[in-house]
């Protein structure tokens, strides 16, 4: 089973998908659950000699409000750890969705399992993006929980994909704790 999850809680959409399944997931298995938030920052002007200055204020206000943002998200994400009496941690980050993803998959890598809410359709946003890059970035398993998610997690439906290869032998063994054993 799993013992230590991580999730990504979004800033610039919806955090409830994400809080609601993994919380509930934790609960579930009796795991550890640590979340981060990313707050990005959009400025990626040049820093010159002239007017360096005002660019830098203008780059340390964008890495503030990144961070504030990512702190309220967190906010959320605490209020419902404790209702649920798990244990848990919480981490802010801010940057660029470079450096965001960099350190966010070199952070999942050391985690039993990475939870993400899926993109939403209609939007252009960095948080719809990371989701996407994490899952090469991580090399585990990453559970996507959809972006219209409500409620408790419950793994009701299981498909498997089959092609004999290394990947999907893998990707089954890493799925196992979800697989009831009278189904195994």
């Amino acid at each position: 089973m799993f013992r230590d999850l991580l999730v990504h809680i979004p800033t610039e959409r919806s955090p409830r998908p994400a809080i609601d399944a993994s919380v509930s997931l934790a609960m579930t298995a009796g795991a550890h659950l640590d979340a981060i938030a990313t707050g990005y920052v959009s400025t990626s002007v040049p820093f010159v000699a002239e007017g360096g200055a005002a660019i830098a204020a203008s780059l340390q206000f964008e890495y503030e409000t990144a961070t504030e943002r990512a702190d309220a998200a967190l906010g959320i994400f605490e209020i419902e750890a404790k209702n649920a009496q798990i244990a848990y941690g919480k981490y802010a980050l801010s940057g660029s969705i470079a450096e965001t993803v960099s350190r966010f998959g070199a952070s999942a890598r050391l985690y039993d399992l990475t939870i993400v809410s899926q993109g939403e359709p209609d939007g252009e946003t960095f948080d719809n993006r990371l989701p996407q890059e994490l899952l090469l970035q991580v090399g585990g398993p990453v559970l996507f929980i959809p972006y219209t998610f409500r409620g408790a997690f419950k793994a009701s439906r299981i498909g498997i994909c089959w092609d004999g290869n290394r990947l999907a032998a893998r990707a089954l063994r890493d799925a196992m704790p979800f697989i009831p054993k009278r189904m195994r």
